[in-house]
């Protein structure tokens, strides 16, 4: 079976990618005014769920007429979910400032569960008023009988959507190919899931008009002639605009008597788009799990710069000749060093650490990210006070380091079961390096008061530190 035949599953999937990518895009466009979100997303899931079904063979034209019809209904309820989602924001924002230990479990939980039910109403009342005619207080009903009953399936998707935005966060030069991937395949599951309970009441609508009927003893009655179902006066199925079921059957039976010329421009006229965009997913799908998953390396050594900057020349040295030095297995290792740790604001020509980044920066080493920093000296008496430096007297001692170049410092493990006038003992946990050093390294300071080195406490076997330190200094 040849899969570029515009009628194979391959295409026909392909085209349900592109166009669930395409009904995204549009969505997000239209809803950059805000107050029109609840239409654009009507609109989406209108066309959406017909594509879904087979039942639509258009985007564009069916997406603007569902925006149009159902513009005040979906900004009215958009409204009103607005308010109640900042509110809830609200909420939020002061247990995160009180601290999430100083609430009450009981409240929290409830507010979770508040917070998920508020926003599954919200993601499923707009498909509720896209395929079903009804008020805004049935919508309500309806959208929050749905979310009770689809609550696993509704987090699992809400899941998949939070995992698409931390994976943006970690793999930040991925992002567009994240967010299209992952917004997409949620948008999907989402469709199936709204499409299998919408089946489910459908049907319970098809059977209250059977029975009408049987009772009032009609041939048929006014739904069946439009072509509608109806739930009492109120609820009515919207009818199927297009189906290409023998739309399909026409085209393969047309792109048979094309000659090859005509088929080339069949398809660059009505599958061109999709055939390219559908690649273009799968490319980066592929790619993605290439780089997060399988060329991901292992951080061998690594190190940052405070208020330090290093040549090109140096940083090779620290980084790609070190590499050299220490691998133990070429495949998937590396060493690194971050100069994008300085945090500094300039004032004038004045340089100086930026205080409100040091949480970020403690977390970083927590995490095990760094193994060492060079430090601007004029700055070391900030920097030290992170307090989660090596004692490092031993290299001092054997690499000759004078006296004046060494600095200590008293840490509050140090301080503690101290008697009464008992002096703590200091630990040397940074030293100067010499000129030549720096020299031969490629590091200098951004305030031309020379650079210090440190170590970090980590889990790091004491063979590293050993290996860099006689790296830097023989």
């Amino acid at each position: 079976m040849n899969i570029f035949k515009f009628d194979s599953p391959v295409m026909q999937f392909m085209g349900k990618v592109a166009d669930m990518i395409i009904l995204n895009l549009l969505t997000l466009i239209l809803s950059i005014p805000i107050i029109t979100f609840g239409a654009a997303y009507t609109a989406k899931y209108y066309v959406s769920m017909k594509i879904v079904r087979k039942e639509e063979g258009t985007l564009f034209k069916p997406y603007f007429k569902a925006f149009k019809d159902n513009f005040k209904q979906a900004t009215l309820i958009w409204i009103i979910q607005l308010v109640v989602l900042i509110l809830l924001g609200i909420d939020w924002l002061w247990i995160y400032n009180k601290g999430f230990g100083n609430v009450n479990e009981i409240y929290m939980v409830l507010l979770v569960l508040l917070t998920c039910f508020v926003v599954f109403i919200t993601a499923t009342i707009f498909p509720f008023i896209a395929r079903f005619e009804m008020t805004v207080k049935e919508a309500y009903k309806g959208a929050g009988l749905f979310s009770f009953l689809y609550f696993i399936k509704l987090a699992l998707i809400a899941a998949l959507e939070i995992i698409t935005i931390i994976s943006c966060l970690w793999y930040a030069s991925w992002l567009p190919a994240i967010l299209l991937f992952g917004t997409t395949t949620s948008f999907y599951f989402m469709n199936l899931t709204l499409i299998k309970g919408f089946k489910k009441l459908e049907a319970r609508v098809e059977k209250e008009e059977e029975d009408k009927a049987a009772e009032e003893k009609t041939e048929e009655s006014e739904v069946s002639e439009e072509g509608d179902t109806k739930l009492g006066d109120t609820l009515v199925i919207r009818p199927d605009e297009h189906t290409v079921k023998g739309k399909i059957e026409a085209e393969k039976e047309t792109f048979k008597s094309l000659s090859f010329k005509e088929k080339i421009g069949f398809i660059r006229d009505y599958y061109l788009l999709k055939i390219v965009l559908g690649v273009l997913v799968g490319f980066f799908a592929l790619w993605f799990v290439y780089d997060a998953f399988i060329a991901q390396k292992e951080t061998l050594y690594s190190g940052g710069l405070l208020l330090c900057a290093v040549t090109d020349e140096g940083r090779d040295y620290l980084t790609k000749d070190y590499f050299d030095k220490i691998a133990t297995k070429k495949r998937k290792q590396q060493v690194n060093l971050s100069e994008d740790l300085t945090m500094t604001l300039v004032e004038g020509q004045e340089v100086k650490p930026d205080p409100s980044q040091d949480q970020n920066l403690f977390a970083y080493i927590v995490a095990g990210y760094y193994d060492y920093f060079f430090i601007d000296a004029e700055y070391i008496d900030h920097y030290i006070e992170l307090d989660c430096f090596k004692d490092i007297s031993s290299y001092a001692d054997k690499y000759n380091i004078p006296e004046e170049d060494r600095y200590y410092f008293v840490s509050e493990s140090a301080k503690e079961g101290l008697a009464e006038g008992e002096e703590p003992v200091a630990d040397l946990e940074a030293i100067k390096l010499p000129e030549e050093v720096c020299e031969k390294i490629g590091v200098y300071s951004l305030t031309g008061e020379g650079v210090y080195v440190v170590l970090i406490v980590n889990d790091k076997p004491q063979e590293r530190d050993d290996t860099f330190m006689e790296y830097i200094f023989e």
